[in-house]
């Protein structure tokens, strides 16, 4: 598999030939589309203010594809582009690689999503994201427009990473096949009557986590030095986190299902208080419970990896609980204001 991926360079090399100054800014900055925080901000979005069903979608597609795809990168292992070959491609943008810096807004804003490249290369988790996100989003919604950017998005995000340098063509199809065989296969779940397909796909999402876990114990190698130790340190502690989030994403159907059966209509305004509560909440929570047991994924190794990881999977699992089961139990109220105002102003 390697030597496939590397068998891609010249591609990378002509278009790192091509780029101009314009478009490798506006790709540096759209591809941060495709940014796992950005991911569950949207399907949170979808499952807030427009289909509780759709925003489990999205949240299913976009966990089950980075479980797998995590899984693959530890067990494949394929250095990025520019270690391939013993670095005979040179051309990966710095930007790209090594994530956002200076004092600009923007580049304080696009730092705090991503530090670049980092990791093993096969598949693209960017890949996985941006198809399983704005896929998701176009198969689910029928709206024209809707379609047409989700497609545009999950085309043309993957591209930026072949652009830019960071990912050869075999981590691109590897990524976006993946996601797409997940969003065409859960649509039809999740848009079935009755709960019984869902409720079986949102467990066997938790399954399938704690299945890519365990591979990726078992199959640890024996002998691990230099960046490799903290890409699979960090692999395990990713996984673990996923657990916690399918979890809280099962929890939350439920719960929903079961007693809560909120609703997601409201008037714009109170949408975006929906919307800001809801980050606060799940960010602070998340935030809270990592610093409270001492969580540093800056200091990841392979003598704490598990333990970090049950922290990531605590905080993960606590925060989205926050975010999808409890907090979607002040929305009756939300989707009442405005609607006072106006039968008074009536």
């Amino acid at each position: 598999m390697t030597d496939l991926a590397a068998s891609t360079l010249p591609f990378l090399d002509t278009l790192a030939s091509a780029r101009s100054g314009f478009l490798t800014t506006v790709f540096n900055i759209l591809t941060y589309l495709g940014d796992e925080k950005l991911f569950v901000v949207i399907a949170l979005i979808v499952l807030w203010c427009f289909s509780k069903r759709g925003g489990l979608y999205m949240l299913t597609v976009g966990f089950s594809a980075s479980s797998v795809g995590q899984t693959l990168k530890m067990l494949f292992r394929i250095p990025r582009p520019w270690n391939l070959k013993d670095g005979a491609f040179g051309e990966a943008d710095p930007v790209a690689k090594d994530g956002w810096s200076g004092d600009s807004g923007l580049g304080k804003i696009l730092s705090k999503l991503g530090d670049g490249a980092d990791g093993w290369s096969f598949p693209s988790g960017h890949t996985i994201i941006s198809v399983g996100t704005y896929g998701g989003m176009a198969a689910w919604f029928r709206n024209k427009w809707v379609k047409i950017l989700g497609i545009l998005l999950a085309a043309l995000i993957p591209f930026t990473r072949l652009y830019l340098g960071v990912h050869t063509v075999v981590d691109i199809i590897g990524g976006a096949l993946l996601s797409l065989i997940l969003v065409l296969a859960l649509r039809p779940v999740f848009a079935s009557d009755g709960c019984g397909k869902i409720r079986a796909a949102l467990a066997g999402n938790i399954i399938l986590t704690a299945a890519m876990l365990g591979v990726a114990y078992l199959t640890r190698p024996e002998s691990l030095a230099g960046e490799d130790i903290r890409n699979y340190a960090s692999g395990i502690k990713n996984l673990w986190q996923l657990l916690g989030a399918t979890l809280a994403v099962w929890l939350a159907f439920e719960f929903d299902e079961n007693w809560l059966h909120y609703p997601t209509k409201a008037v714009w305004w109170a949408q975006l208080l929906k919307i800001a509560g809801g980050c606060v909440i799940v960010l602070g929570l998340q935030m809270g419970i990592q610093k409270a047991l001492g969580y540093d994924s800056h200091s990841l190794n392979l003598s704490n990896m598990t333990r970090m990881g049950g922290v990531a999977c605590l905080a993960n699992f606590v925060a989205l609980t926050g975010g999808i089961v409890l907090w979607p139990a002040t929305f009756g109220w939300f989707s009442r204001l405005g609607y006072k105002g106006r039968h008074a102003a009536q």
